[in-house]
């Protein structure tokens, strides 16, 4: 299932696909097809990509409130011909080499091999600290240790979300939870009725997805998601 598509080639050398449901960017070679790399940094569906005209640079928005730019190495993109030199889905199952490439994607070069000196797999990785940080690995910057710890937090929801099993457009954007009576706003977005509500009343009308104005207040109910969730709960509650 696929949330947006785009053929538009970036310098004639590659294309992205946005997929739905494994929240990932996967960027394809034009003139063989192969996948080059498999982006797979943001924890909600990616709605969203723009391209820098005559670079190679690309950026990815998604219902998780984050906007990723990727600037790509030609070289790189040219050696690589499938995704298995991405990261591995599950990030517990991380080889270093893994952690590596996470750490590359993430603009942290320069502590690939901190990390790798201390043998830092998946399973380490999300059970790193700002201490061990500090005292282990010791990385001396408190800027850099915020840094770090910021995306292997933004990990551990993906790894939560992932081991929950709850498709993400049944979870309400604001309250994080599933939904019982699930409502369309104006911005095209669904939402727990009492949440948007809420909302709306307190910050003036603004979207939680986009933080723009809504063109109306008019909730609609959103009867076709709502059969979902139920039955969804009755199959997984047994």
């Amino acid at each position: 299932m696929w949330s947006g598509l785009s053929d538009q080639n970036l310098d004639g050398f590659f294309y992205p696909y946005l997929r739905s449901v494994d929240k990932s960017v996967i960027v394809y070679d034009t003139n063989t097809e192969n996948i080059l790399h498999t982006l797979t940094q943001h924890t909600r569906y990616v709605t969203t990509c723009a391209f820098a005209p005559g670079t190679l640079l690309l950026a990815t928005g998604s219902m998780d409130k984050t906007v990723n730019i990727w600037q790509f190495d030609p070289e790189a993109l040219c050696q690589a011909s499938s995704t298995e030199d991405q990261p591995k889905q599950f990030i517990e199952d991380w080889s270093e080499e893994d952690v590596s490439t996470w750490l590359c994607t993430q603009g942290l070069h320069d502590l690939v091999c901190i990390f790798k000196m201390n043998n830092i797999d998946g399973k380490e990785l999300l059970n790193l600290t700002k201490e061990s940080l500090a005292d282990d690995l010791k990385i001396e910057s408190l800027g850099l240790r915020s840094k770090v710890l910021r995306k292997i937090e933004e990990l551990r929801t993906k790894v939560k979300t992932l081991s929950s099993g709850i498709p993400d457009e049944f979870i309400c954007p604001i309250t994080r939870e599933v939904m019982k009576d699930p409502v369309i706003a104006s911005d095209g977005y669904s939402y727990e009725k009492e949440a948007i509500k809420n909302w709306i009343g307190k910050k003036k009308r603004t979207s939680p997805m986009t933080n723009l104005i809504l063109p109306s207040v008019v909730l609609t109910p959103n009867r076709t998601l709502k059969m979902a969730i139920n039955r969804w709960l009755e199959t997984h509650q047994k």
